[in-house]
């Protein structure tokens, strides 16, 4: 799809919106990612859903304070509402990620007249499995073998007192839904070493099979982020 004049006027006018609700100056950079990236997505051509046009890269490099993340939305949000799109931005940090959700998106749509909304996917990996967390408190692995998680062979910390007072903290607190299992949400930081034996994959993860599909975390924000 070619920009159109009426897709060209909405990144120039919010482009404009921005700097005057932030008060802030132009920048040459900054003015030239939006201009390239709003070329790049112009030139994707899709019939049903499946792309017609050429496979393509558009690669933005610039330095720290230039600006590159106000850039690439105000270039793609119009053109993807032109296109009836849902845009897609992957973080490879939660940080990054957080300056996004919690300040960038807010700060866009309050200084400019571009109407969207936005939901956060995660991981597995952010999320917390009910299964291991079962298998950490029964017992330290002497529970019941028919229905134990296999996860149990992914060497436990035993004897472990405060990972054991954690774990118990965490199932009264998602059982009472206090807590959405979701790590970023917990109340205090949680040690990397803590929180892998309360997790899962997508390798380890049994889908539907598991005892608490219905209840598990990552699968209800999986429904929220669908609804969304």
């Amino acid at each position: 799809m070619a920009l159109s004049e009426e897709v060209k006027q909405q990144i120039q006018q919010a482009y404009r919106d921005v700097l005057a609700g932030k008060s802030i100056r132009a920048r040459y950079g900054q003015r030239l990612m939006i201009a390239e990236i709003a070329k790049y997505m112009g030139s994707i051509d899709d019939n049903d859903g499946q792309r017609t046009s050429p496979p393509a890269t558009c690669v933005v490099e610039a330095g720290t304070g230039t600006g590159k993340t106000l850039a690439y939305l105000i270039a793609a949000i119009p053109v993807a509402r032109a296109l009836g799109k849902t845009l897609v931005i992957s973080t490879a940090t939660v940080a990054l990620q957080d300056q996004i959700v919690l300040k960038d998106l807010p700060d866009l749509r309050k200084h400019s007249k571009l109407d969207f909304s936005w939901t956060l996917a995660k991981g597995r990996g952010r999320y917390l499995c009910m299964s291991r967390l079962e298998s950490r408190l029964h017992d330290e692995g002497h529970g019941d073998s028919d229905t134990m998680p296999l996860f149990l062979l992914d060497n436990p910390q035993d004897g472990d007192a405060a990972d054991k007072a954690t774990f118990e903290r965490m199932l009264a607190s998602y059982g009472s839904r206090e807590w959405d299992g979701d790590r970023d949400h917990w109340p205090e930081q949680i040690p990397d070493e803590t929180w892998r034996q309360v997790t899962t994959d997508h390798r380890q993860c049994t889908n539907r099979h598991c005892a608490y599909f219905d209840s598990c975390a990552f699968f209800d924000a999986r429904k929220e982020l669908e609804d969304a």
